[in-house]
């Protein structure tokens, strides 16, 4: 036959640990995506373990130091640059696992190589020193010497594995070839399925990305095969949405039963897994459909019909039924989107103002115009005109469906423009021409940044709907979002953004790209969306640390006693391998000199901190208090008890919390004030590879424009920062106090943890800050400083949990508390 040439995957192995271990696909996927084309003559070899050893050679010091931490606590494990165990042991003898690596190894492109013992789940013995461990005698049978050989038990090589567990009586090749749910059948029938299946040793992969970030998808094919891969890295139950529309009407039949599932529709396929569960599905046609599956046809709302004679947008909502759209129809729509800021308050007059068509009137630019409460809001809404009669029936449109729409012996529907790619692409094209279009009462410019290139991208997909604000993304492009509530004058986002692009060298952030700004007549801009840069990332900050710690403190619970062995290592780090609060700290810093490194002609020079800026902000401190422990004290019944014991410690120390106030606008100036983001916490922070990037400048929604884009310290976002830490350390202790953990043990861990990543982050802070009159000169003016931001910080948590979430107010009332210290007369 024809020669093939083989190369090991060396990068795959530790990846795929990483990602168990980190319950994240990110690891695996980020490595696909580097691994490069390989001539048709050649074939990866791609293994879980190399030969003797797993071997860490290709990842960072960082990564292997987590992967060390995490697979190999005992250091007699380790050896060079990678750990001497077996699969199963590193694995903890846990079968899911064993399973779940397997079936990646079995359907990533590549030659799969297992290493002898592996199939039966053989243990080591790393006593016997350097590789030896790995290298006993194959467990045939639980005859002398494992049925390896017949030689006296002294002239062995090396020794048979005898343990309880591992040991050659318990695991052998014999008794599990009479178990039919044994460990070795089931690679028999694992890699029985792989033969039959050409497509994964040749086949190209095409991966997924299901929200879900603990679901691994991916599709492998060649010809006309196709075979769609799911895994759930998580130790926990999970559910996914798959895009499967390029497959729509074919028929997932799961690969080592040859059951059928229901067939692929353009929704996103719901697919549900068990802890560390997998599938792997045969894409066949329609006729492999199961016979117990019948279409689901959901009740309809009952939509309004509007009609149309010309084929427009504005001749439909024209006549008495446009303005029944407006009285009926959005006066039903609002209330349910989240993006509505009216919930729970009286609305009143709705009017739908139109500003411009594209597109000869199947999409419409528009304005809803509502009283909330006697309150003029703004929200923009975009419609287009769908002419396919399933856009109200059987549709992923349905949820951004309207009304229908009717031309003659057509019908469609509105729907929310958002939703559209015919819209989207209309915009980004629009902004490519930088084109004016004239509209009701002003224009809308579409102006496109200097550095934004020729903005090419690829097709569009709505991101998040149900966010405050829609977000499209052009392929991994780049990103558009359209403000969902309207407010006059430039949005802080898009002036901050635009500075950090075009004025500044600072990285950490998306790039803005263009805008999109509606201009009445006297000149008043109000921007409508804006184009950025699509960063490609691991998910948000918060969900990074408040996963690893729940994980981490997971495995310390269930990490076994300290053994006599006192060189025996058992501590386990907390958080994840990233060393979070260093990174974030130096880029926060470098987010302010940059804020604070323009002109007084762009507004974003810096300023000196002076007087009257320090009684300004002790004002408003002050004034967050009084309404916060006003709230406090007006609702400590409906606190539960141990909250209101907390909130009856801080009443009693309101004048403690005064004086601490006061303190910092007596002190004397220091530091400089500039621009800041505002609204800072690690839910406002991407994980990207090992870095992050900054997002979100609009400041906190509930203030003023003026409040969100005045000078002020920027101390203030270093204290959202930590008291976002303190939130990520109570969230992680309620979650496992709900799984039965020890409140008291999982505080200590993560307190240990907290107290560490605070540390580095003010650390490296200041740092970055260091001789910058930005920063305070003065320790002691920082301090002070900082205080009243932690001040202001925790008073508005108070506020927000006493409405949102009564069960956690104890959280800001504890961090008021530590930091006005001991009680008065409490010992020390």
């Amino acid at each position: 036959g024809d020669e093939c040439h083989m190369g090991f995957h060396f990068p795959l192995m530790p990846r795929m640990y990483m990602a168990l271990a980190q319950e994240d696909r990110h690891a695996i996927t980020d490595i696909i995506r580097q691994t490069p084309e390989i001539p048709e003559d050649c074939q990866w070899g791609i293994f879980l373990r190399n030969h003797d050893e797993l071997t860490l050679e290709m990842v960072t010091d960082r990564e292997r130091d987590y992967l060390w931490e995490t697979y190999a606590s005992d250091r007699r494990a380790r050896i060079n640059m990678g750990i001497r165990r077996r699969l199963a042991p590193l694995l903890q003898n846990d079968r899911r696992k064993i399973e779940l690596l397997n079936f990646m190894l079995l359907s990533m492109p590549g030659t799969p190589i297992i290493y002898y013992g592996d199939e039966i789940g053989m243990g080591d013995n790393y006593y016997l020193g350097d590789r030896d461990g790995v290298r006993t005698p194959m467990q045939w049978s639980a005859d002398r010497n494992a049925g390896f050989s017949k030689a006296i038990p002294q002239r062995l090589y090396l020794p048979t594995i005898q343990d309880p567990v591992y040991g050659f009586e318990a695991i052998n090749v014999e008794a599990q070839q009479a178990s039919p749910s044994s460990l070795l059948n089931w690679m028999k029938r694992m890699i029985g399925v792989r033969q039959r299946h050409s497509l994964f040793g040749r086949g190209e992969i095409q991966l997924l990305y299901p929200k879900n970030r603990k679901v691994l998808a991916y599709v492998r094919s060649d010809g006309d095969e196709t075979v769609l891969c799911v895994a759930n890295l998580s130790r926990q139950a999970q559910a996914a949405e798959i895009d499967l529309s390029a497959f729509a009407g074919m028929v997932p039949v799961e690969l080592t039963g040859r059951s059928a599932f229901p067939p692929v529709g353009e929704l996103p396929y719901l697919l549900t897994l068990p802890a560390y569960g997998f599938y792997w599905f045969l894409l066949a046609g329609a006729e492999e459909a199961p016979a117990w599956h019948t279409p689901h046809t959901p009740v309809l709302p009952d939509f309004l019909t509007l009609t149309t004679r010309d084929g427009t947008l504005s001749g439909a909502l024209a006549d008495r039924t446009g303005r029944e759209f407006e009285r009926q129809t959005l006066r039903e729509y609002l209330p349910l989107q989240r993006w509505f800021a009216g919930k729970g308050r009286r609305l009143g007059p709705i009017t739908l103002r139109r500003l411009a068509e594209l597109d000869g009137g199947r999409h419409l630019l528009s304005v809803v115009e509502a009283e909330v409460d006697g309150e003029a809001q703004r929200y923009f809404l975009p419609l287009t005109a769908n002419w396919d009669e399933e856009a109200t029936t059987l549709s992923p449109r349905l949820p951004a469906t309207l009304a229908k729409l009717r031309r003659a012996n057509r019908v469609g529907a509105i729907l929310d423009g958002a939703s559209d790619e015919g819209m989207a692409n209309l915009l980004l094209d629009r902004l490519r021409a930088e084109a004016e279009i004239a509209c009701d009462g002003g224009r809308i410019a579409f102006r496109k940044s200097p550095l934004a290139g020729e903005l090419e991208a690829g097709t569009p997909r709505l991101l998040s709907a149900e966010q405050s604000n829609a977000s499209i993304a052009f392929g991994d492009a780049l990103i558009l979002k359209l403000y969902r509530r309207l407010r006059e004058g430039v949005q802080p986002d898009i002036e901050i953004a635009r500075f950090l692009t075009e004025e500044t060298d600072f990285d950490a952030t998306p790039a803005l790209l263009g805008t999109i700004d509606w201009f009445a007549e006297d000149g008043t801009a109000t921007t409508l969306g804006a184009f950025s840069d699509f960063v490609r990332n691991q998910g948000d900050a918060w969900t990074y640390v408040t996963e690893a710690l729940d994980r981490d403190t997971e495995r310390q619970h269930l990490a076994p006693e300290a053994d006599a062995d006192p060189e025996a290592e058992k501590e386990i780090a907390l958080g994840g391998h990233l060393d979070i609060g260093t990174i974030l700290g130096r880029r926060t810093a470098e987010l302010h000199l940059a804020l604070a490194s323009g002109t007084a002609e762009n507004g974003f020079a810096e300023e000196p901190i002076d007087r009257t800026d320090l009684d300004r902000m002790a004002q408003e401190t002050q004034g967050d208090v009084d309404r916060a422990l006003g709230m406090l004290k007006g609702q400590l019944g409906r606190l539960p008890d141990a909250s209101r014991d907390t909130a009856g410690r801080v009443l009693a120390r309101a004048g403690e919390i005064r004086t601490r106030v006061e303190e910092a606008a007596r002190m004397e100036p220091s530091g400089g004030k500039c621009r800041i983001h505002g609204d800072y916490h690690l839910g406002q922070v991407l994980v990207v590879q090992n870095d992050v990037t900054i997002i979100d400048f609009e400041g906190e929604p509930q203030r003023s424009l003026a409040e969100r884009t005045a000078k002020t310290s920027p101390l203030r976002d270093v204290a959202g920062m930590l008291r976002s830490f303190d939130y990520a350390l109570w969230t992680t202790v309620f979650h496992r106090i709900e799984l039965g953990a020890a409140p008291e043990a999982t505080a200590r861990a993560v307190e240990g943890w907290r107290s560490d990543t605070q540390g580095a982050f003010l650390a490296a802070y200041r740092e970055t800050m260091a001789g910058s009159t930005l920063h305070p000169s003065d320790p002691e003016a920082e301090r002070r400083l900082l205080d009243l931001f932690l001040i202001q910080k925790a008073a508005y948590e108070i506020g927000y949990e006493l409405a949102m979430r009564p069960d956690w107010t104890h959280i800001p009332l504890e961090g008021l508390l530590s930091l006005l210290g001991p009680e008065p007369g409490a010992s020390s």
